[in-house]
Protein backbone atom coordinates (compact mmCIF):
# COMPACT_ATOMS: atom_id res chain seq x y z
CA UNK A 1 0.00 0.00 0.00
CA UNK A 2 0.89 3.57 -0.96
CA UNK A 3 1.55 6.41 1.86
CA UNK A 4 -2.03 8.07 0.13
CA UNK A 5 -3.50 4.67 1.20
CA UNK A 6 -3.94 3.20 -2.53
CA UNK A 7 -2.59 -0.26 -3.70
CA UNK A 8 0.95 0.57 -5.38
CA UNK A 9 1.37 0.05 -8.95
CA UNK A 10 2.87 -3.78 -9.38
CA UNK A 11 3.69 -5.93 -12.59
CA UNK A 12 5.07 -9.75 -12.72
CA UNK A 13 8.71 -10.47 -14.48
CA UNK A 14 8.84 -13.97 -14.76
CA UNK A 15 12.25 -14.83 -16.11
CA UNK A 16 14.87 -12.34 -15.57
CA UNK A 17 15.31 -12.16 -19.95
CA UNK A 18 11.61 -11.04 -19.82
CA UNK A 19 11.19 -7.74 -21.68
CA UNK A 20 7.75 -8.04 -20.77
CA UNK A 21 5.64 -7.75 -17.22
CA UNK A 22 2.44 -8.18 -16.37
CA UNK A 23 0.10 -5.61 -14.67
CA UNK A 24 -1.21 -7.68 -11.85
CA UNK A 25 -3.51 -4.80 -9.99
CA UNK A 26 -7.11 -5.19 -10.39
CA UNK A 27 -8.45 -2.90 -12.87
CA UNK A 28 -5.57 -2.49 -14.56
CA UNK A 29 -3.31 0.77 -14.54
CA UNK A 30 -3.69 4.47 -15.88
CA UNK A 31 -0.83 6.35 -18.21
CA UNK A 32 1.34 7.69 -15.79
CA UNK A 33 1.27 5.42 -13.36
CA UNK A 34 4.97 4.18 -11.96
CA UNK A 35 5.75 1.29 -11.15
CA UNK A 36 8.31 0.32 -8.43
CA UNK A 37 11.19 0.05 -10.63
CA UNK A 38 10.89 3.17 -11.82
CA UNK A 39 9.02 2.26 -14.97
CA UNK A 40 6.43 4.87 -15.65
CA UNK A 41 3.15 3.61 -17.97
CA UNK A 42 2.66 5.49 -21.74
CA UNK A 43 -0.41 3.62 -22.31
CA UNK A 44 -3.56 2.32 -19.26
CA UNK A 45 -2.77 -1.23 -19.34
CA UNK A 46 -5.80 -3.70 -18.55
CA UNK A 47 -5.38 -6.06 -15.59
CA UNK A 48 -3.64 -8.83 -16.45
CA UNK A 49 -2.07 -7.53 -19.85
CA UNK A 50 1.60 -6.72 -20.99
CA UNK A 51 3.64 -3.62 -20.27
CA UNK A 52 7.50 -3.29 -22.19
CA UNK A 53 10.12 -3.22 -19.88
CA UNK A 54 12.26 -1.71 -22.08
CA UNK A 55 12.24 -0.64 -25.98
CA UNK A 56 11.14 -3.26 -28.66
CA UNK A 57 12.07 -2.78 -32.18
CA UNK A 58 9.95 -3.62 -35.37
CA UNK A 59 10.72 -7.61 -35.97
CA UNK A 60 12.48 -8.27 -32.34
CA UNK A 61 11.07 -11.05 -30.09
CA UNK A 62 8.73 -10.72 -27.55
CA UNK A 63 9.99 -12.64 -23.93
CA UNK A 64 7.58 -13.73 -21.74
CA UNK A 65 8.68 -16.90 -19.43
CA UNK A 66 12.05 -16.30 -20.72
CA UNK A 67 10.83 -17.69 -24.21
CA UNK A 68 9.67 -15.54 -27.83
CA UNK A 69 5.97 -15.23 -26.93
CA UNK A 70 5.57 -13.02 -30.17
CA UNK A 71 7.71 -10.47 -32.41
CA UNK A 72 7.33 -6.37 -32.59
CA UNK A 73 5.28 -5.55 -35.37
CA UNK A 74 5.92 -1.98 -35.02
CA UNK A 75 8.91 -0.71 -32.47
CA UNK A 76 6.99 -0.71 -29.26
CA UNK A 77 8.25 2.29 -27.06
CA UNK A 78 9.07 1.04 -23.00
CA UNK A 79 6.24 1.54 -20.59
CA UNK A 80 3.55 0.66 -23.70
CA UNK A 81 0.76 -1.70 -23.92
CA UNK A 82 1.90 -5.26 -25.20
CA UNK A 83 -1.44 -6.69 -27.24
CA UNK A 84 -2.17 -8.54 -30.02
CA UNK A 85 -2.66 -5.41 -32.47
CA UNK A 86 1.57 -4.69 -31.75
CA UNK A 87 2.62 -8.01 -32.53
CA UNK A 88 2.72 -11.16 -34.26
CA UNK A 89 2.50 -14.82 -33.23
CA UNK A 90 5.06 -17.49 -34.03
CA UNK A 91 3.89 -20.04 -36.07
CA UNK A 92 2.76 -22.83 -33.96
CA UNK A 93 4.49 -26.57 -33.61
CA UNK A 94 3.43 -29.23 -35.29
CA UNK A 95 0.83 -31.06 -33.80
CA UNK A 96 1.88 -34.41 -35.03
CA UNK A 97 5.13 -36.26 -33.09
CA UNK A 98 7.92 -37.52 -35.94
Amino acid sequence: MSSNGRLRPLCIQVHARDNVAIIVNEGGLPAGAQLDNGLGLIDPIPEAHKVALCGIAAGEPILRYGVTIGYAEVPIAKGSWVHEGVMSLPAPPPLEVP
